[in-house]
C-alpha cells in the first residue's frame, strides 16, 4: 500500500506541475497603451474644459479644484483597471486552489466511499502497521483545524480514529459531529459505539440515553441496535438480545458480510436462552 501512495504522490506532483508552472510563468499584466493614452487625453480635455469654465467665472476656485481632483481620481481609477486586475488575480487563483484542493477532496471522498475498512483488514491480516491511516488522520486533523464547523469532517475523523482504535478520540469526534449536524441518529449511534469500546464495554446511563435517542429517531439505526443487543447479552437478557439483533439483520442487504456474524450471535443467544429456561424449569 505504501508503494501505491508513493506512485499516487508522484502522479499528483506531475499533474500539479502541469497546472502551476504555466501559471507561475505568466508575464506581468501588460499595460494597454491605447487605453492609457485615451484616458489621459480625456483627462486633459476635461481639464481644459474646467479651466475655461473657471476663466469665465462659471466655476469659482473651490468648485474648480474639487472637479479637477475628481478628474484626477477618475484617471487613476481607470489606470488601475480593477476589473482586469481582479480577473487576472482570479484567473491565477482558481488553478492554484483547484490544484491544492484536489488531494484533499480525493481524501475525503476516499474515506466516505472508498475501501477504508478493507484496507485496515488487509493490514491486520498481514500483521503490519498502518501508516496510511495515520496519514489520513493527520490530514483530517489539519483540515478541521482550519474548518472546525464541518460535521462531515468530524464524522470522517471519528471513523479514522476508530480504525486506529483510538476510541476516546473517536467518541469526541463523533460527539462534535453530532452536535454540529443536529444529532442525527447515525452519528448518535457511532458516538455511542465509540464510548462503549472506550469504556471497556461497560454499559452506562449515557449509552442508554444515546441509543434511546437514536432509536427513537430511527428504529433501524444499526450501531444502536447492535450495541443494545450486546448490552442485553451481557446482562443475561438473551431473548432481548435476539430481538435487537434480528431487527439489525433485517436492515442489512443480502450479501452483507455482517449478516453472517450477527446470525451467529443470534444463534448463540438462542442457545443461552434455552439453557436458561431449562435451568429455571429443572426441579431443585
Amino acid at each position: 500500500m505504501t508503494i501505491f501512495w508513493l506512485y499516487a504522490g508522484l502522479l499528483f506532483a506531475a499533474a500539479l506541475a502541469f497546472i502551476l508552472v504555466p501559471q507561475l510563468r505568466l508575464p506581468r499584466r501588460r499595460v494597454d497603451v491605447n487605453r492609457t493614452h485615451l484616458n489621459v487625453g480625456l483627462y486633459r480635455e476635461r481639464l481644459r474644459e474646467l479651466e475655461t469654465q473657471h476663466g469665465t467665472d462659471t466655476l469659482d476656485a473651490m468648485q474648480f479644484e474639487a472637479r479637477r481632483v475628481e478628474a484626477v481620481r477618475n484617471l487613476l481609477d481607470d489606470a488601475q483597471d480593477p476589473e482586469h486586475a481582479a480577473g487576472t488575480s482570479l484567473g491565477r487563483a482558481i488553478p492554484l486552489i483547484a490544484a491544492l484542493s484536489t488531494p484533499l477532496l480525493a481524501l475525503v471522498l476516499y474515506l466516505h466511499w472508498g475501501s477504508l475498512d478493507q484496507l485496515v483488514q488487509a493490514r491486520q491480516h498481514t500483521g503490519s502497521s498502518n501508516p496510511d491511516i495515520e496519514k489520513i488522520t493527520a490530514s483530517l486533523e489539519t483540515l478541521l483545524a482550519t474548518s472546525p464547523e464541518s460535521a462531515e469532517g468530524w464524522s470522517l475523523l471519528g471513523r479514522a480514529y476508530m480504525k486506529e482504535e483510538r476510541m476516546v478520540d473517536a467518541a469526541r469526534a463523533f460527539e462534535r459531529a453530532a452536535t454540529l449536524a443536529g444529532r442525527p441518529s447515525e452519528l448518535l449511534g457511532r458516538w455511542a459505539q465509540a464510548l462503549y469500546f472506550a469504556g471497556d464495554k461497560q454499559w452506562t446511563p449515557q449509552l442508554q440515553a444515546l441509543t434511546d435517542e437514536a432509536l427513537a429517531s430511527n428504529p433501524q439505526e444499526a450501531a444502536s441496535l447492535k450495541l443494545r443487543g450486546m448490552a442485553a447479552l451481557q446482562a443475561g437478557h438473551y431473548a432481548e438480545a435476539v430481538n435487537y439483533w434480528e431487527r439489525l439483520v433485517a436492515t442489512l442487504p443480502e450479501g452483507d458480510p455482517q449478516r453472517t456474524a450477527i446470525s451467529g450471535d443470534i444463534a448463540r443467544a438462542r442457545k443461552l436462552t434455552k439453557a436458561s429456561v431449562t435451568k429455571d424449569s429443572s426441579p431443585p
